[in-house]
């Protein structure tokens, strides 16, 4: 009989030859990820590559050239026709021209007539009264009249009688009509440009569409754009007042973001007490150096997240626990076999538990709240001071409590103040959409979108109707009230 190897410990050669075959296969490895770029005969799963022969190269672009020109408006741009032709073209464009309708001129259009008051003093002669003259002036404008059922097109004729001075012998137009003499488009239809771009955050380009197959006239993206701007300098009081309102009540949220200008990256702020807010454009740094002298008066509580720039404000602050439960559940994720870590988000876990409890029952009222300080300090007492930790992810997060142990719970002690900063976030929201849509903003374009889009967000945290507003020529929102019904909240926006 023949014996059977032994199939026990392995023999020094073979784990020799295993070492070798092992870095053999290593190496192979390791080169092809370092030439994985230039080797015709490596393929990537996510993204083939695309190798071709020089002949194959000269075909491909061949027919890249042949699909580029079946682009829509190729026709238009690059084919060329003869003189006869072109001649038989120009007169079949002629020919439709004639007829095509034509728009109507005001005159033929009915509408509505506005008297405006007459210039009653001389500016020439100071205190001299002009007398009335039997010619008149007017002015008229594409507007829009909104009912209940919608909107239809209408013109507003502004019309008033000329004032002539005895002294100077001049005639004077009516300061209504001479304010209105470089506009075409009446304050309704410059409204409903404003609430398509702001609320419904369409671009001019399709605003001008919009238009044009809604009520068949022509409106120029720089007129449009132009609406923006005039508006913003007619809300800027009402900006001012905002600002006012939100840095005297008991708690400002408080966050920022990056916005695009012109290819460089700036940050936007955004105020807000959950009823109220305003947007400020500031250049390109996170630095807050000019928060301190808006801030000098406010006696209420600051509600932000951990970035350091708010740590030098000297009034009262709440860090938003949401972002410190967010990194704590991110990190144990992370490190699911960390004992020592998973005691401390447990320990932290039981601590706010309760707290939250309560507050969803009574609310942020801090008779109710303050019994919990006790907890709070037996907490930083057994799982902050006399605890050290061996770990890198608790140490962090020990000196991160250590360094906020007098804004964490700060909603503790005070009436009203939110322990989260959802709220800043939910004002920013509508404008991170924004930037994904238009990408980059023009500085002077930036601060009049911001200015009317921190109205707009007021309008919606209040319920009110953006275009409502707009329409009722107010300017303090807080005032304004609709009749009829409630704006809904659009909280998906």
């Amino acid at each position: 009989m023949h014996s059977l190897p032994f199939c026990g410990q392995p023999e020094s050669g073979q784990v020799a030859a295993g070492h070798l075959a092992l870095s053999t296969i290593l190496f192979h490895l390791s080169k092809i990820i370092r030439d994985a770029n230039s080797r015709a005969d490596i393929e990537f799963s996510y993204s083939p590559k695309r190798v071709a022969t020089d002949t194959g190269a000269e075909v491909h672009n061949t027919f890249q050239s042949v699909l580029r020109s079946a682009h829509f408006s190729y026709a238009r741009s690059r084919i060329k026709i003869s003189s006869a032709k072109r001649d038989q073209a120009a007169h079949s464009k002629k020919e439709d021209r004639k007829k095509r309708p034509r728009r109507k001129a005001f005159s033929s259009i009915k509408g509505t007539i506005v008297q405006v008051p007459r210039k009653r003093t001389c500016p020439e002669h100071p205190g001299h009264k002009l007398t009335a003259s039997s010619k008149t002036a007017q002015c008229s404008l594409l507007d829009l009249t909104f009912n209940k059922g919608g909107c239809r097109k209408t013109i507003v004729r502004y019309t008033a009688h000329l004032s002539n001075c005895n002294l100077c012998h001049k005639s004077y137009a009516p300061p209504g009509i001479r304010r209105l003499r470089n506009q075409c488009f009446g304050w309704n239809f410059q409204a409903w440009v404003i609430y398509q771009r702001l609320a419904l955050r369409m671009s001019y380009r399709l605003i001008s569409k919009a238009v044009y197959d809604l009520f068949a006239e022509r409106l120029s993206l720089d007129t449009a754009c132009a609406f923006v701007g005039r508006f913003s300098e007619h809300y800027r009081h009402t900006e001012e007042l905002l600002l006012h309102r939100i840095l005297d009540g008991p708690a400002v949220h408080l966050d920022e973001t990056k916005i695009n200008i012109q290819g460089a990256d700036q940050y936007v702020w955004v105020f807000t007490d959950n009823v109220r807010v305003v947007f400020r454009l500031r250049p390109p740094n996170r630095e807050t150096e000019f928060l301190e002298p808006l801030l000098a008066g406010f006696t209420g509580t600051l509600i932000s997240d951990f970035y350091g720039g708010y740590d030098a404000l000297s009034c009262r602050q709440q860090k938003c626990l949401v972002h410190l439960i967010r990194d704590l559940n991110d990190d144990l994720w992370t490190n699911p076999f960390d004992d020592e870590f998973e005691r401390f988000v447990v320990s932290f876990r039981d601590l706010i538990a309760p707290i939250f409890e309560d507050v969803k029952r009574f609310g942020l009222k801090a008779r109710h709240l303050r019994k919990h300080r006790r907890r709070v300090e037996c907490f930083y007492r057994q799982a902050i001071s006399e605890f050290a930790p061996t770990r890198d992810t608790t140490a962090r997060y020990r000196k991160r409590f250590l360094r906020y142990k007098d804004s964490l719970f700060s909603f503790l002690e005070n009436d009203g103040v939110p322990w989260h900063n959802n709220t800043a976030e939910r004002a920013l929201r509508h404008f991170a959409v924004q930037r994904k849509i238009s990408g980059s903003f023009s500085e002077k374009g930036a601060e009049h979108y911001l200015r009317l889009l921190g109205i707009a967000q007021t309008c919606r945290f209040q319920q009110k109707s953006f275009l409502g507003f707009l329409l009722s020529k107010s300017t303090d929102v807080d005032e304004y009230r609709e009749r009829g019904r409630v704006h809904p909240d659009w909280a998906a926006d």
